[in-house]
């Protein structure tokens, strides 16, 4: 991956903007996000300079990582307080004007800045870096899919091993054990294992309950693997379930299916959205689905494009998202089916290859 030619991207930008420079900061990986994309630092403190001159700055506990990961690119050692150390540079390099990814800055972090720099005039821009990252090269959609085949073996582990009396945070425990010894940089986000009612809980955080006979059980997992994120969703059963159940299971995969069909280039991601959620809506569910078909996958796991009724995006080739429809019933149950897919000129490729097309029953 080129972070030399991101850095001269958003340059060329930040120029016909009529910036002098731009600036990513992160503090404690509030934008380590951005950060890796134009540098491919991996540190919790950093800030990328991009301008008539380009730098990475970071404290002592970086310095010689950062060497290491930069390339080229030249290290400046913060000294002291860093947003003292931050409003020298910035005087020395006697700029008029300084573009800010501010999609994660603080607005104290910029109260600071335009205090502290009264003469320049700090631009948040509209999420430059987010953009350009939304479409992937081939090395990062060949790190997701690497990602997406390890969330689908230990999906394949797990289903080994759980049985009733379990209770769901031990399964996610034991999964997220695994997925580290397999290789993973860390889980994408904390594991989901949501079992009978608690499946019906999109963002249900495990707990003590246990498994039981004749419930489902809706794993939401996913891994980071050499930075890059994947994102996958199944349900199963233990022993037999109720015939509604199977019913809701298979509209809900029919929902996934239309909108596989439908996410290609130039489609809105609002257009995908309805394809998908009118199957739900015919099936007399819509109420029961209430967040958006998807989301782009990448450094993060959720960034852009949105899949959803409120979405301005554009799909385009080259894209990572997820198709992952479902249908909650309060109290009673979940289902939602999850696949992670690349957009290509002619369609989209799924990476996830967990079976899903019949109930897996254990």
């Amino acid at each position: 991956m080129d972070h030399t030619q991101r850095r001269e991207g958003v340059a060329r930008r930040a120029s016909e903007e009529g910036l002098d420079s731009f600036l990513v900061i992160n503090t404690e990986n509030s934008d380590r996000a951005n950060q890796y994309y134009l540098t491919g630092f991996t540190g919790s403190l950093g800030f990328v300079w991009i301008g008539d001159a380009c730098w990475l700055g970071t404290d002592s506990r970086y310095t010689e990582q950062a060497a290491g990961q930069v390339g080229e690119l030249p290290v400046r050692k913060v000294e002291g307080r860093w947003s003292e150390w931050l409003t020298e540079q910035i005087r020395a390099a006697d700029v008029r004007r300084v573009g800010l990814a501010a999609a994660h800055m603080t607005v104290r972090t910029l109260q600071d800045l335009q205090a502290s720099c009264p003469s320049v005039e700090f631009v948040p821009t509209p999420s430059w870096v987010e953009e350009a990252r939304q479409v992937k090269e081939s090395a990062e959609i060949e790190r997701i899919a690497s990602a997406a085949q390890l969330t689908d073996r230990g999906l394949r582990w797990i289903l080994g091993r759980i049985r009733p009396g379990m209770s769901e945070r031990d399964v996610a425990l034991e999964l997220e054990t695994w997925y580290r010894k397999q290789g993973a940089d860390a889980v994408a986000f904390d594991l989901i294992v949501a079992s009978g009612p608690h499946s019906s809980r999109p963002h249900h955080r495990p707990g003590a309950r246990e498994l039981v006979d004749g419930e489902v059980v809706l794993f939401d997992i996913g891994v980071q693997l050499d930075g890059y994120c994947s994102d996958l969703t199944r349900v199963v059963a233990l022993g037999e379930v109720p015939r509604r159940v199977r019913e809701v299971y298979e509209h809900v995969l029919a929902a996934n299916q239309a909108g596989l069909e439908a996410v290609r280039p130039d489609i809105s991601g609002k257009a995908a959205d309805e394809t998908a959620r009118t199957v739900l809506v015919n099936a007399g569910l819509g109420e029961h689905f209430g967040h958006g078909l998807g989301h782009g996958v990448g450094l993060e796991v959720h960034e852009g494009p949105r899949l959803a009724p409120t979405s301005k995006d554009m799909l385009k080739p080259g894209m990572v998202v997820t198709v992952e429809p479902g249908a909650y019933l309060v109290g009673e149950f979940g289902v939602r089916i999850e696949d992670l897919v690349v957009i290509r000129p002619d369609g989209c490729e799924v990476l996830s290859e967990f079976p899903k097309q019949d109930l897996l029953v254990l």
